[in-house]
């Protein structure tokens, strides 16, 4: 059996300078993505100003061409964030934040399952500070970390179904926007016969829904996971295994309570519409025209897509996700006019994340949410 002092070195923190090359590569790999989707946007709006002025592309060297590009480009892309209707701006802010509040709230449904009480006031509160987190930061204190801190907080003989409650949110967060989806899929049939990237993408997405399906049937619905079963006799011999068997067996909760498929059903919905509706008007006050049944299956999509930790909070991947999917000739937009919706829908998440930054600050006990005291903190104990 390991003894808690063994698991304590296994469970260690890696060395700053790891950490810090980990971030930095995540910043880089950004900034590479970023400067990819503006260079090939810059060069489209240069093509489209020479065909305007009657002069051609393939006649100029590369450096004039890149010259062209980072010149005209910039202006014309800033042109059209300007565009924007001042009400369809203010409609896409005030859902930004709806969302937030309402992502606190399915959260506490989760946790009243494992036996965790925390008011609306609360859950709004550490929501808003966690997205702060989420948005600003790299490292392990990431917006759930900081969550799951909280909710361990509450009780001292239930934090590792604290924890669980953050992975359990977030799974059914994922799984309704992969979900919702699939089943505009087949309103879009034209567009993943005629676009293999749509077909690759779907392929992805329905790979995604059916994993993340199978696990909460799995964990919810039957008794693989339970504190005697063959799961957990193999965690257990793993460091800290005890605490994950014991958070994992505490799922088959959920799938016992009655109405909680039902409630998170109805939460998720609510949260999917306001978040697909915000591009939606943005979309509008930017009059980029958009067919509602291609809106509504691509940004789930692309979120989803975002959401695998490649760059902090999916920037450079989401805008390229954007650019791939939207620019079609099926469907008629620009590319200069999809990367503008991605940047003004991430502009308004910013704010509501610097507001978060602003809640941080008068919390009373957030000193103890430094780095250190999170990684060293047992939440699983």
């Amino acid at each position: 059996m390991v003894n808690r002092e063994t698991c304590a070195n296994r469970s260690r923190p890696a060395p700053a300078w790891r950490r810090l090359a980990g971030q930095l590569a995540r910043i880089a790999v950004c900034a590479l993505l970023l400067l990819w989707i503006f260079h090939v946007i810059f060069c489209n709006e240069a093509q489209l100003f020479l065909s305007e002025t009657g002069g051609t592309w393939s006649s100029m060297t590369k450096w004039e061409q890149r010259s062209l590009a980072w010149t005209r480009g910039p202006s014309e892309l800033w042109r059209m964030t300007r565009r924007i209707h001042p009400l369809a701006l203010a409609a896409a802010f005030v859902q930004c934040g709806l969302l937030v509040v309402l992502g606190g709230f399915r959260w506490r449904q989760v946790m009243r399952i494992q036996g965790l009480e925390l008011s609306y006031r609360e859950t709004t509160r550490i929501s808003f500070v966690a997205h702060f987190f989420n948005a600003f930061l790299l490292g392990s204190t990431g917006g759930d970390v900081v969550k799951a801190w909280y909710a361990a907080r509450t009780t001292h003989h239930k934090k590792a179904e604290a924890v669980l409650s953050v992975f359990v949110d977030r799974l059914i967060g994922i799984l309704a926007l992969l979900l919702s989806a699939v089943a505009l899929m087949p309103w879009n049939i034209p567009l993943i016969l005629q676009y293999k990237r749509y077909a690759g993408a779907c392929g992805v997405i329905v790979a995604m829904a059916v994993t993340a399906g199978g696990l909460v049937v799995i964990a919810f619905h039957t008794d693989a996971l339970h504190h005697e079963g063959r799961f957990a006799h193999l965690f257990r011999r793993l460091p800290l295994g005890a605490s994950v068997g014991r958070a994992l067996a505490a799922c088959r909760l959920f799938g016992r309570h009655p109405g909680f498929t039902q409630s998170m059903a109805a939460w998720s919905l609510v949260i999917n519409f306001l978040l697909v509706g915000s591009f939606a008007v943005l979309a509008w006050g930017l009059h980029i025209s958009i067919p509602p049944q291609a809106l509504w299956m691509v940004v789930p999509m692309i979120i989803c897509i975002a959401a695998i930790p490649v760059t902090p909070s999916g920037l450079g991947v989401r805008e390229n996700l954007f650019f791939y999917l939207l620019s079609v000739p099926m469907l008629g937009v620009k590319p200069s006019e999809a990367v503008t919706l991605s940047l003004l829908a991430y502009s308004i998440n910013l704010s509501w994340s610097a507001l978060g930054g602003v809640v941080y600050l008068f919390m009373p006990d957030r000193g103890a949410l430094k780095t250190a005291d999170l990684e060293e903190e047992d939440v699983t104990s």
